[in-house]
């Protein structure tokens, strides 16, 4: 149906989502927020001895990428990511595949650097050097996946192969599925039917909860892959991390997502005291105190030393899901 359907009904959620990052994970570059912040003004540079220009082309940003022999075009087409991060462009090579740039936009930074996980790639030739190649789909890891996780609805593949979004972003109908009949039983006064006809991920218990975000987020329990915990680009997958905190474990299904993340809302950043109201829910409890060094630090900051901010490299950082109590410098896996 859309998110702006579900909004006739649910305005207040609907207003609140579509400023969160969920909703904007999605655009075509030329429609970014941040779209004016995707021209450098000096050329960048990639070694051995590869060149880049960005230019403003009518509604496009287009690349040109050249070495000592060639010259290669492209537009950025797409552009993955909110932009509390950063934003990655992936643009359409052929029928078969799309190109993730090797340039992306970094918000801490204010400029274009070289997409992480591309750093270790020393490119042969000027197509290798202008980004990694994805098939559009099939086995392995398509680019049809990122799509997926960053919009809402089926995809769709037009004539020539281009992936085709029903809404980008993540909205409504990404977490409580398909309106249609939700709404028909709404229109002949079955509020009972209507109900039963839509989800509510809230009601699901915290694993099934976790392994229901973990579906973009990452599999809590690693998928197919073994999970290095001692990888720090790995921290901005929560999923796993949270699955292996003491609070989670031993919660009794009290603590999920949700309860330091609304759903219908952008997240927090930089509000300390919400997110001790959130641990106090538990460590405010006779049972579960807080302990006496965080009782005498107020206003305490509970993630400050319980969920530690790690560095991916000098344009990321994100905060570790592995709450525990970290020790001296250590900040990927706690001492318990």
């Amino acid at each position: 149906m859309g998110a702006s359907t579900c909004g006739s009904c649910h305005p207040s959620q609907f207003e609140s989502q579509a400023r969160s990052g969920h909703a904007t994970t999605l655009h075509r570059a030329s429609d970014h927020p941040l779209a004016d912040r995707f021209v450098p003004d000096q050329p960048l540079r990639r070694p051995p001895g590869y060149q880049f220009r960005y230019r403003q082309v009518e509604d496009q940003v287009v690349v040109q990428a050249e070495d000592s022999e060639y010259i290669m075009e492209l537009p950025l087409e797409w552009a993955f990511g909110a932009g509390n991060h950063g934003v990655t462009f992936v643009s359409r090579l052929n029928r078969q595949s799309y190109l993730e740039h090797a340039f992306s936009y970094y918000s801490a930074a204010g400029s274009l650097d070289v997409t992480t996980g591309h750093e270790s790639i020393r490119p042969e030739t000027l197509l290798q050097a202008m980004g990694l190649r994805y098939t559009i789909r099939g086995p392995g890891n398509p680019i049809s996946n990122c799509f997926e996780c960053h919009s809402t609805g089926p995809l769709s593949y037009s004539l020539k192969q281009e992936v085709e979004v029903k809404e980008p972003g993540v909205r409504c109908e990404s977490c409580h599925g398909p309106g249609g009949s939700h709404l028909d039983a709404i229109s002949t006064g079955n509020v009972a039917l209507a109900r039963s006809e839509i989800s509510n991920p809230v009601r699901l218990p915290a694993d099934e909860l976790l392994q229901f975000c973990g579906d973009c987020h990452r599999d809590p329990h690693g998928g197919s892959n073994e999970f290095d915990f001692e990888v720090a680009w790995n921290v901005r997958h929560q999923p796993p991390y949270l699955r292996q905190s003491r609070c989670f474990q031993g919660s009794g299904n009290r603590l999920t997502c949700f309860t330091c993340h609304d759903p219908h809302e952008p997240v927090r950043r930089n509000e300390p005291d919400y997110y001790r109201g959130a641990c106090l829910t538990c460590h405010g409890s006779e049972v579960i105190v807080p302990a006496a060094i965080c009782e005498a630090s107020r206003p305490s900051d509970c993630t400050d030393c319980h969920m530690p901010t790690v560095a991916v490299n000098s344009n990321l950082k994100f905060k570790n899901h592995w709450i525990g109590i970290y020790s001296g410098e250590e900040s990927l896996k706690p001492s318990r």
